[in-house]
């Protein structure tokens, strides 16, 4: 019989092979990355272009904590928060390479802290996200190493957001709570109370936060007791030193300046007034889609509350578990507070202003996109094309930081320069300058600022000119743009090179230097006063009379002898150009007036250099003398002294008009049969040379 058994080996089911132990990975450290980066782009792109001067604000911050610079006036609107946490280092060393880097350590740190305590309460890829949305931002990353308190509201705020919603979880949560909140109103107090109040309205509205109160409301009195202290030694009270804020910032009232925030977002990094076109629209879309996303979070979370109270009355099947509302709602609600004051109560903008709000903002709307993926039918393809969507954001945004970094740069250079020239010009601590963007210029030259006018007025126009007379001082006014102020209108005005100021240096001043520089060229020293030894004072006709009555009353009444004089310019080509003129003296000015877009002036219009001679008169043997004025050509546009100018001297309209800055004025005449020549220029005591004899050389007096 056949043996048809199979073998036990085909019957008996295979042994389970024993499965390989799991593995644990370590979820990848997303956040640190994150902040790594960021302080990447700082160094690569930001410090290369801030690393060799101080802005404006950053100026008047560290000279508050700086030993070797008198401090520039402080506002009334800003605290002194950020000036404390740069102190230790500005006492230290004066390198601002080393501040800048140091400062990029600190936020890039400070950034990772900050979203670090939102891992309790978010998955840590979607707080990753949030922190890559806001530091991925132009402005984060070109406030990152600058002197300025807007980036550490922004990121105090988002720890502090985070610590209250921990505090019913954890004691120690308050206390965290409390410190950063102290941190935020110390660098800026104005907005710190913005920041509280959504915090305590939710406190006091729900059992579950009330241990915050405490916290809340110790840790911003606490923050605030510096500003409240200098409120009452300076201003007189809390309400006096707001009322002071309220003028520094055009008068605070209802002001809807949404559209000035959108077109700064890649314009000026300050909008005063705000009148600049949007030009890259395209480069605004995240700004634009910005409410929308929010609005879009805060109705996904309210939904999804819904849809659990359904499941818990038996109406719908269990749902994945979402982040509760107070994580959603909340920091729309301080997003919404902190940014309420700049886009509804002053009348300008700059985009640091709402970087709090950008921050907090980056939590749901991150949140809203890991949603998103989770409910999509295709969750790959959809992650994929939202990576694309927020890699083309962040090029855009590392566009407008390449232009605005540059845009630092050659303004900050300009700063630097100005304060190098005024440095040759004789200004040696203690110094004085005032006038356009003198605080910056002033804290570079290691000179004291002052203004008599405008937002940072500090001094009164008599103590200004106490000190102009015991101390070396300049008035900084923008070349061709601005007329100098009755009590500078005698003074001397010097180019700086490589800026768009001139310095105005009293007289006395003046004569000094232009005397110092006359010793050092004669004694063989001429090149060490670099660039300063190519430029050419000038100063107002009113300038020349105060230093030389005499001899300007004489120039005066030879042009008033005739109508009819000669202008010399330059052509395009560099060729000179001598035309008829008629000149006049008004309000210790002299005034060129031509006909609309004549030749001349063109010419002045393009190249500001110019001589004009005095008619000479009848006959050959110069018995009048002959005058010539030369100098710089000044266009006037404004209404008024185009009217004043057209009642005075009543000519036809239309009519150019220009204003002369006088470099030198000469003077040639006939004394006993010999020719003898008067030449006087800014801060110079006129020069006389008279002709020798036959054996002896021409004579220069003066």
């Amino acid at each position: 019989m056949e043996n048809t058994a199979a073998p036990a080996a085909a019957v008996l089911p295979p042994r389970p092979q024993p499965r390989p132990p799991q593995r644990y990975r370590r979820p990848a450290p997303w956040l640190g990355l994150v902040a790594i980066g960021y302080a990447v782009v700082q160094l690569a792109m930001v410090i290369p272009h801030t690393g060799h001067a101080l802005g404006w604000d950053e100026s008047v911050y560290v000279s508050q904590v700086d030993p070797r610079t008198p401090p520039a006036y402080f506002s009334a609107p800003r605290s002194r928060g950020i000036s404390f946490l740069v102190a230790p280092l500005v006492s230290a060393t004066d390198s601002i390479p080393a501040l800048r880097i140091l400062l990029m350590l600190l936020s890039a740190g400070a950034l990772y802290g900050a979203f670090r305590v939102w891992t309790r309460l978010l998955p840590a890829p979607q707080v990753a996200l949030a922190a890559l949305l806001f530091s991925g931002l132009w402005i984060t990353q070109i406030s990152g190493p600058a002197v300025m308190p807007n980036l550490w509201v922004a990121i105090g705020a988002v720890a502090a957001v985070g610590w209250f919603l921990r505090v019913p979880d954890e004691p120690n949560a308050r206390w965290w709570l409390a410190a950063v909140l102290a941190g935020v109103t110390l660098v800026r107090t104005p907005d710190g109370g913005w920041l509280t109040l959504p915090l305590l309205i939710g406190a006091i509205g729900a059992r579950t936060w009330r241990p915050a109160l405490f916290p809340l409301l110790g840790g911003t009195l606490l923050g605030a007791a510096q500003w409240i202290g200098e409120a009452y030694d300076r201003f007189g009270g809390i309400g006096e030193r707001l009322s002071a804020s309220s003028d520094v910032e055009g008068g605070m009232g209802l002001h809807f300046s949404v559209g000035a925030a959108l077109r700064s977002l890649n314009g000026p990094q300050l909008c005063r007034p705000c009148e600049v076109p949007l030009r890259h629209v395209e480069l605004t879309v995240w700004w634009l889609a910005l409410p929308v996303l929010t609005l879009l979070a805060v109705h996904t979370a309210l939904r999804d509350r819904q849809e659990l109270r359904r499941v818990r009355v038996g109406l719908g099947r269990p749902a994945v578990r979402r982040p509760a509302v107070p994580l959603t709602v909340l920091p729309v609600a301080c997003a919404a507070t902190l940014a309420l004051p700049y886009l509804l109560l002053i009348g300008y903008s700059a985009p640091r202003f709402l970087m709090p709000s950008y921050a907090l903002l980056a939590l749901p709307i991150a949140g809203l996109v890991f949603r998103a993926v989770r409910a999509a039918r295709s969750p790959r393809h959809l992650a994929v094309a939202l990576g694309v969507i927020i890699t083309l954001h962040l090029a855009s945004q590392f566009v407008i930081l390449n232009h605005t970094a540059k845009q630092s740069d050659a303004t900050t250079g300009r700063y630097r320069t100005a304060a190098k020239e005024l440095q040759r010009l004789g200004l040696r601590p203690p110094c004085l300058v005032t006038g356009d963007r003198a605080l910056p210029v002033a804290y570079h030259a290691g000179c004291s600022s002052a203004q008599t006018s405008g937002n940072n007025r500090s001094a009164t126009l008599p103590s200004l000119l106490r000190r102009a007379a015991r101390e070396p001082t300049a008035l900084l006014l923008r070349r061709g743009q601005a007329r100098p102020p009755a009590y500078a209108r005698t003074w001397v005005a010097y180019p700086l090179p490589g800026t768009e100021w001139n310095a105005y240096l009293p007289p006395d001043q003046a004569r000094e230097w232009e005397a110092r520089k006359s010793r050092q060229e004669t004694s063989g020293n001429g090149p060490s006063m670099g660039t300063m030894t190519m430029t050419y004072p000038t100063t107002s006709w009113a300038g020349f009379a105060a230093a030389e009555p005499a001899f300007a009353d004489y120039a005066q009444d030879r042009f008033r002898r005739y109508r009819h004089h000669v202008l010399a310019t330059l052509r395009q080509d560099g060729s000179p150009r001598v035309t008829p003129l008629e000149v006049n003296f008004l309000s210790g000015e002299l005034w060129l007036g031509m006909m609309p877009e004549s030749r001349k002036a063109l010419d002045l219009r393009r190249d500001p250099r110019f001589s004009v001679q005095a008619n000479p008169g009848p006959g050959e043997d110069l018995t009048e003398g002959d005058v010539r004025v030369s100098g710089r050509a000044v266009e006037v546009t404004d209404p008024g002294t185009l009217a004043r100018f057209a009642e005075e001297v009543h000519p036809p309209e239309p009519f150019h008009l220009f204003r002369a800055d006088v470099t030198e004025v000469v003077h040639t005449a006939l004394e006993n049969g010999r020719m003898v020549l008067r030449t006087w220029r800014p801060g110079q005591p006129v020069r006389v040379v008279r002709p020798g004899g036959d054996d002896t050389p021409p004579r220069v007096e003066g």
